[in-house]
């Protein structure tokens, strides 16, 4: 064959491509159509899924029973700049805290948002989504430490019976004129024991643990309400407040607000130092009366819980690095340098 006719036979079979490529194009596009239809369908999917809460969850924690509550935080927008705000916002309200209670402090601050506030604006709600998103992973969290510790349990259990087994194989004959000798000394013992008895009940028997903590710098109009208002978050731990008469001639009063556990406890002494009514109000640990703690173990103990609370060590607590006044304050020293230097 000549050159040019084994061109035109390679134009000829281009050509034929072309056509067949282009035949074949609606078919490709026929299954992109599909796949788009396909990933809307798993889309809504995924919406209907989000807004259906579990059943469990909504036995467990009776307010996310309210349907019209919960379609409004988890329709409310939130860009990813909110969400990282707000997440380690409560992030740091809720270190320090346990697996075991964290489901029940983070349902008790969701309850605290939708009693205070009439009309929930996008702010709550969106600190509503990020709080609910968090009690499903605490939740899963905690059902996986459960189960590690139901194993470890079963584990030594297995092997308290392994050694019991040994112990009494290695028992023998021999040991029998033994044991004659100890059922002897058993009635001895017995009466013994009834004594020791006795003087046990005769102990005072102590009572739970309380946790009280001291509220200073208070104004003279406060109420009840008041100060359980400013301790929203525990607002349902809260088992009693006491509030003294103030002397003649004092401007501030104190008061004692009692708590029923102890992440509550140091919830409340995150407090320290923070504003009510034109006042920066003192949270303190205290001691009971005819208590054992001397007044210095008091005051060195007080101490190292203001310092873990300035640290952000405390539960509930933000560091003084992050907070607003104190940032204000080192501009202002700084102003002040400048200003000294110039």
């Amino acid at each position: 064959m000549s050159k040019k006719r084994k061109n035109r036979f390679k134009k000829n079979k281009a050509k034929i491509a072309k056509t067949a490529s282009q035949n074949e194009k609606p078919n490709n596009t026929n299954v992109k159509n599909e796949s788009t239809i396909v990933n809307v369908e798993d889309e809504n999917k995924k919406v209907t899924d989000e807004s259906e809460i579990p059943e469990e969850l909504a036995e467990k924690y009776p307010i996310l029973k309210n349907q019209e509550l919960v379609n409004k935080f988890l329709g409310v927008t939130m860009t990813n700049n909110q969400k990282g705000r707000v997440r380690q916002q409560l992030r740091d309200n809720l270190k320090g805290t346990s697996e075991e209670i964290l489901p029940e402090v983070i349902h008790a601050k969701i309850k605290g948002i939708v009693k205070d506030i009439i009309k929930l604006t996008d702010a709550e709600l969106r600190k509503i989504r990020i709080l609910y998103n968090m009690l499903k992973t605490s939740i899963k969290s905690g059902t996986k430490v459960q189960k590690k510790t139901k194993n470890k349990k079963n584990k030594k259990s297995k092997d308290k019976v392994k050694a019991e087994g040994e112990k009494k194989v290695e028992i023998g004959a021999t040991d029998k004129d033994k044991v004659n000798v100890i059922d002897k000394d058993a009635n001895n013992e017995d009466v013994k024991v009834e004594v020791n008895k006795e003087k046990d009940t005769k102990k005072k028997t102590k009572g739970p643990k309380r946790y009280i903590v001291f509220v200073g710098n208070l104004p003279l109009d406060i109420d009840k309400e008041d100060l359980c208002h400013h301790f929203y978050e525990i607002r349902e731990h809260i088992v009693d407040v006491r509030i003294q008469k103030p002397g003649e001639g004092k401007k501030t009063c104190i008061a004692y607000v009692e708590l029923r556990n102890e992440p509550s406890y140091e919830l409340a002494l995150s407090k320290h130092h923070s504003m009510m009514k034109n006042r920066r109000i003192n949270v303190l640990y205290t001691t009971q009366q005819n208590s054992k703690i001397t007044k210095t173990e008091a005051k060195s103990k007080s101490a190292k819980l203001i310092a873990l609370q300035k640290s952000g060590k405390l539960m509930g607590s933000v560091p003084l690095n992050r907070k607003r006044s104190q940032r204000r304050m080192k501009a202002k020293k700084a102003r002040a340098k400048q200003e000294a230097e110039s």
